[in-house]
């Protein structure tokens, strides 16, 4: 029997009230979306999930994030998430002054096939 893929977090809840099965890279993706907008101290057990001020606290200069990206496989190997990895993060310029984005890239599964998302902090 192949392993099961799934996180318990988050939750999705669809508007008939109904819970919602993701698929693997999407659960992830908004886990991810999930741990950027936590602070670190909004849970003094996890400081590792909170990933909000590290994101806010980047060079904007830098494109590659290589430290947000081993914060982020950090985070997943602790929540026992071993079937998917960060392989890039790359901070983009937004489209109005001062906008942050960044362009996260997973390696889903055993052959590693990629799925990228954008996030902002």
């Amino acid at each position: 029997m192949p392993p099961v893929r799934t996180i318990g977090l988050p939750l999705r809840v669809t508007p008939d009230g109904q819970l919602e099965r993701s698929e693997g890279a999407t659960a992830v993706l908004r886990l991810i979306q999930a741990m950027v907008a936590t602070t670190a101290g909004s849970w003094p057990h996890a400081r590792w999930f909170g990933l909000h001020e590290r994101f806010l606290a980047i060079n904007a200069d830098v494109e590659d994030q290589a430290g947000l990206a081993d914060a982020m496989n950090d985070a997943l190997t602790r929540l026992g998430v071993d079937w998917a990895r960060v392989r890039q993060v790359r901070s983009v310029r937004g489209p109005a002054f001062g906008e942050r984005r960044f362009d996260v890239v997973l390696a889903v599964g055993d052959e590693g096939q990629p799925v990228s998302a954008s996030i902002t902090p």
